[in-house]
């Protein structure tokens, strides 16, 4: 009998160790919408790193995913706004299999349930925590880190990790693009490797940088088209027209209202690098001259394409065939009967000529 009481003694000794070990966990619970105003689905995964909770037991880093359905969050979170040290969580929302938004938590001790809105932290902000509040600090309420965090160089559209680092026109920083076989330029392009000047300033199928959101309205390609003429953007196969549907400057595309691309559109961009070729020039985006009314058929182009076979005619956009479509002879196009452009219609045309 004396070894079994001295046996629960213990049990309950080393059981009631445990539970003054466990740290005080505030509760966060709310039904989350989304912009269009149906309720948010998906996973929202919370980070954070190592810190003392308020009764000295020890947080190590980790991360926690945790399921919302039918907008409906419920998580339990040691308090961080009395942690040692001043500890936050990293939160991400995940829907429809991406990352939506991001944000900053930072968790008072509450024996109520708390809103989204009460624990997260302002974009811009920084938190001193320590008990018994929290004060959230703008950048701009301390003397001089704006003016230290301007001479840094931020982030661009295009960085990316395990790349070789690029500044951008804006003076951001973006990830070089290319083969891992490319030798990287000054001016942050990249091609073959070899001596001397490169002449070989195509670039092919590159996807601009930006976010696809049908929000985001500014682009940018790797290196700055030479001339801007030069550059096509395609979205979704169809050819868009420069000013019509968005402007370039430098290496910046920004799409026009109404030509936003939206989230699920795929944009491709063709362009050259002050190419030099003797005997050979370019012509880029031209509309040739001619009625478009549905019933004129011959147009005219200021020049005549060398070989002929470098013509590209697009209609709307679309690239029509030769033959099938039109005859080139010279400088003239000649649409055959159903290729007919209407009125209304975009004629564009881009061509190599003798020099």
């Amino acid at each position: 009998m004396f070894s079994f009481r001295r046996w629960l003694l213990f049990a309950t000794l080393a059981l009631g160790s445990r539970l003054a070990a466990q740290p005080p966990l505030t509760t966060v619970q709310d039904v989350l919408y989304t912009a269009d105003g149906n309720r948010f689905s998906g996973v929202v995964t919370i980070t954070w790193k190592s810190f003392e909770a308020s009764n000295t037991s020890n947080i190590p880093a980790s991360v926690t995913r945790v399921q919302v359905d039918n907008g409906n969050l419920f998580v339990q979170l040691a308090a961080t706004t009395n942690a040692n040290p001043p500890a936050g969580y990293a939160v991400q929302y995940t829907g429809t299999h991406r990352t939506q938004f991001a944000e900053t938590w930072v968790v008072p001790p509450s024996t109520t349930p708390l809103r989204v809105r009460d624990v997260r932290l302002p974009p811009g902000a920084v938190t001193t925590q320590g008990p018994p509040n929290t004060t959230i600090i703008q950048i701009t309420d301390v003397v001089g880190l704006q003016s230290a965090l301007n001479l840094r160089p931020s982030a661009g559209a295009g960085f990316a990790v395990s790349h070789a680092a690029v500044v951008n026109a804006s003076g951001s920083i973006d990830g070089a693009i290319g083969n891992l076989t490319d030798c990287l330029h000054v001016d942050g392009t990249s091609g073959t490797c070899g001596t001397g000047s490169s002449t070989a300033g195509f670039v092919d199928a590159e996807v601009p940088s930006g976010t696809l959101d049908g929000v985001n309205a500014t682009f940018t390609v790797a290196s700055a088209p030479a001339p801007a003429s030069s550059l096509g953007v395609y979205r979704n196969g169809l050819l868009l027209r420069h000013t019509g549907d968005y402007t370039i400057t430098g290496n910046t595309l920004v799409f026009v209202a109404g030509a936003i691309p939206q989230p699920a559109d795929a944009l491709l961009a063709f362009y050259r690098i002050s190419v030099a070729l003797p005997g050979v020039g370019f012509v880029d985006g031209e509309t040739p001259t001619g009625a478009i009314n549905g019933v004129n058929t011959v147009f005219t182009l200021a020049q005549t394409p060398s070989p002929t076979t470098s013509l590209a005619v697009y209609r709307n956009g679309l690239r029509v065939r030769s033959v099938s479509n039109y005859t080139a002879t010279g400088n003239s196009v000649t649409f055959v009967a159903g290729s007919v452009p209407q009125t209304g219609d975009i004629i564009q045309c881009s061509y190599r000529i003798a020099q």
